[in-house]
């Protein structure tokens, strides 16, 4: 008797704007208990709200619907049978007398079991002694329900080799070639999983193949299973070099070649390295892409082989994206999307640059863009706005308010403490100018009068404040008057 696994998940929508309890058009409340048992998912609906009859569309999420009409506010359970294992999104609309509605949905999860296959030995590279070659396999299962049943076939001709209910099995090969030993394991729910194992069985008194295939085959056998996706014969791998397996002809050098790269680019198979040569692409461009996503990072080769292959991007796209990320941490798919939709790299540089200068976002720049005001004019703000310390923003909207780039220059140069750049642009430039000529000026007859008074005071033997109080009074601002007067004084003593 079989220990069902049960699921139980509440999933609730509300669709209303307003309390549940007043019930109005259009509110409302689903609520779904859902229960599994083995592959069979039991679902319980529960309207809140709204009035009957009501109509149920149900959703299971392995294409398969269910309609249910004039139903009432808690109808009885439905039961769905998926076909297999996995997550399934479910869901059910709803619909009162009324017109109201309301939805809920979920995940039916059918946990069946999960195998791995594995050899004695592995990978399972046998010779044959005496005529036979045996190998010893272990199905290693997951999840499920127990007791699981297991059928293996061991050679790849189709037809059961042995049934049992273990995980182990071995097959004596009394031939050469490349076979594939596979097993499948049914749960007790009937739910089935399946792992296959390619077997490679040599003859050692076989004529010998081309020794550069051999080669090459021994160690594209060693990548497996992480990096090669199969294994390889003597036989396959000239066969591959003949074009019968490919379609077109790859020489020994670049096959090898393939495997040699293979030591640095973890993330590729031998498969893909050798597919990405025979797409037309150079070795030099694969190179490339492997360091631009050791500088990446959070990128990786096989992602960015992806994207050139599929023809997505080009490695010179993603070359000056890359570079974009170093110079300016850019955002590499942001930089890529923007060469993509025509960018060139120096307008990349560009905005990137600007974004930089102006703190912001590349994307608060589009706006910009977009409304025709371009980098150069925001680069422009920004180093004006550098200069006074000033907020770049206050900078371009004073140019776009009329006043030009040297007129903003100006009034920074003529700001001083007491009066910012900006209310010299509201006040005017001459008028600025001219009262700081003014100021100027005075300052200058000021400095002049002060040396004056010093050397007459020291002249005629006197205080400095003596010679001002005949420079304001007497002489009303007249040096040669006060020159006069202190030389008759003089000469009278």
């Amino acid at each position: 008797m079989r220990n069902p696994q049960l699921f139980t998940a509440i999933v609730a929508l509300s669709m209303a704007l307003t309390p549940v309890s007043a019930h109005a058009a259009g509110e409302l409340e689903v609520q779904v208990n859902v229960s599994i048992d083995c592959d069979v998912a039991t679902l319980q609906a529960d309207v809140v709200g709204g009035v009957s009859p009501y109509t149920f569309d149900w959703v299971f999420g392995d294409a398969e619907t269910l309609p249910e009409e004039d139903q009432a506010a808690n109808p009885g359970s439905v039961e769905h049978t998926y076909p297999a294992a996995g997550e399934y999104d479910w869901s059910l609309s709803v619909m009162d007398g009324g017109g109201g509605t309301g939805e809920a949905s979920g995940i039916a999860l059918i946990e069946g079991p999960t195998v791995t296959l594995t050899s004695v030995p592995f990978p399972p590279l046998v010779v044959l002694e005496g005529g036979t070659a045996t190998v010893d396999f272990t199905a290693h299962v997951e999840g499920g329900l127990a007791p699981y049943n297991y059928i293996w076939d061991l050679n790849g001709d189709d037809k059961i080799d042995h049934e049992s209910d273990t995980g182990e099995a071995s097959f004596a090969y009394t031939e050469a070639g490349k076979f594939q030993a596979s097993v499948l394991v049914v749960d007790d729910c009937g739910l089935a999983a399946e792992d296959t194992l390619p077997v490679v069985v040599t003859d050692p008194e076989a004529e010998a193949c081309h020794p550069m295939a051999q080669r090459i085959a021994d160690a594209v056998n060693t990548l497996f299973p992480n990096q090669a996706e199969s294994l390889y014969t003597c036989e396959d791998i000239f066969a591959i070099f003949q074009g019968s397996l490919t379609g077109s002809q790859v020489g020994f050098g670049r096959l090898w070649h393939a495997y040699k790269l293979s030591q640095t680019m973890e993330e590729l198979t031998w498969e893909e390295i050798r597919d990405w040569h025979l797409a037309g692409n150079g070795w030099g461009l694969l190179v490339q892409l492997d360091r631009f996503a050791d500088t990446l990072e959070q990128v990786g080769l096989g992602e960015l082989v992806d994207r050139v292959l599929s023809g997505e991007s080009s490695v010179g796209d993603i070359r000056h994206a890359v570079r974009a990320v170093v110079r300016y941490e850019a955002d590499f798919e942001d930089a890529l999307a923007r060469l993509g939709d025509g960018m060139t790299p120096g307008e990349l540089g560009r905005l990137y640059r600007a974004a930089q200068e102006l703190e912001l976002e590349p994307s608060a720049l589009d706006e910009y863009l977009t409304a025709g005001i371009s980098l150069q004019e925001l680069s422009h703000a920004s180093k004006l706005a550098t200069r006074t310390g000033s907020d770049w923003s206050q900078v371009f909207e004073a140019h776009a308010a009329g006043h030009s780039w040297g007129a903003i220059n100006q009034a920074q140069r003529l700001a001083d403490g007491e009066t910012d750049w900006m209310t010299v642009l509201e006040s005017g430039l001459k008028e600025v100018r001219g009262q700081a000529r003014e100021e100027a000026q005075t300052e200058r007859e000021l400095s002049r009068n002060e040396k004056t008074a010093a050397r007459l005071a020291n002249q005629f033997a006197m205080s400095e404040s003596e010679v001002w109080m005949l420079f304001n009074g007497a002489c009303a601002g007249d040096w040669r008057c006060v020159q006069s007067t202190l030389r008759q004084s003089s000469k009278g003593n």
